[in-house]
């Protein structure tokens, strides 16, 4: 799957930004590849908790905050316009900076 230069590929277990394969962990790399699916939308904390980590969501959104804090300085890191935005108190969604007029 694709979101402009971002590629989730699922068979490699790799993703990339404009052609450079980023250094992401397995779990980096699942909550991506969730937040990247079609239809782009809002998953919640216990959405990909039980997603990425296949199991019961405990009422701890920590491990998803962590994983999601890690996974943004390395799409930082990379200089994606792609980010993981907040939906305060419900989880995230991954958006294209370039098409929301941000830098």
């Amino acid at each position: 799957m694709a979101l402009g230069r971002l590629v989730v590929d699922q068979q490699r277990q790799q993703v990339s930004w404009a052609g450079q394969v980023l250094p992401l962990t397995r779990l980096e790399r699942d909550v991506l590849a969730a937040l990247a699916s079609p239809p782009l939308r809002v998953w919640t904390y216990q959405q990909l908790y039980e997603r990425v980590w296949g199991a019961d969501y405990l009422e701890d959104a920590a491990a998803v905050r962590s994983t999601v804090k890690r996974l943004r300085a390395k799409l930082r890191d990379a200089n994606a316009t792609v980010a993981v935005e907040s939906a305060r108190g419900v989880g995230y969604s991954l958006v294209d900076a370039n098409s929301h007029g941000r830098h």
